[in-house]
């Protein structure tokens, strides 16, 4: 399918299968929804913006840590609000999840690319502190 999945981007169809798996699974142990989207939406909005540096400030697919830093002030605010409107509230849990997402971002392992990561990362990250509780 030339035409709908270059080969230069094959694991961005990652995205779709990382954003449903994780929103099932965080909503159906947490029942919170608003965590469960929390993952997503760093891959969504963060790693976005990351793309936009990217294509502003190189003209090419690459990683950076401008990158990273454009996606930490997305979604280390995103975290803290996301967490404290939990109950229990989890504000410092919610931002650690966005920084750790941040930091993830700009590795790629082979099949496993930034949008596995970011997910799995922030996810563990967010199961942590709802086992743990309010720092």
């Amino acid at each position: 399918l030339w035409w709908m999945q270059p080969e230069q981007n094959m694991n961005d169809a990652t995205f779709s299968l990382m954003l449903g798996l994780s929103v099932f699974a965080l909503w159906t142990y947490s029942e919170e929804p608003w965590l469960a989207i929390l993952p997503a939406f760093f891959m969504a909005f963060g790693d976005g913006v990351t793309g936009i540096i990217r294509n502003k400030l190189f003209a090419r697919r690459t990683k950076s840590a401008w990158g990273n830093l454009g996606m930490a002030i997305v979604c280390l605010p995103a975290g803290w609000v996301i967490g404290a409107s939990l109950t229990p509230a989890l504000p410092l849990w919610g931002a650690l999840s966005g920084a750790v997402a941040s930091f993830v971002e700009r590795y790629e392992f082979g099949p496993i690319d930034d949008n596995v990561l970011i997910v799995v990362a922030s996810s563990l990250v967010l199961l942590l502190g709802l086992a743990i509780g309010p720092l």
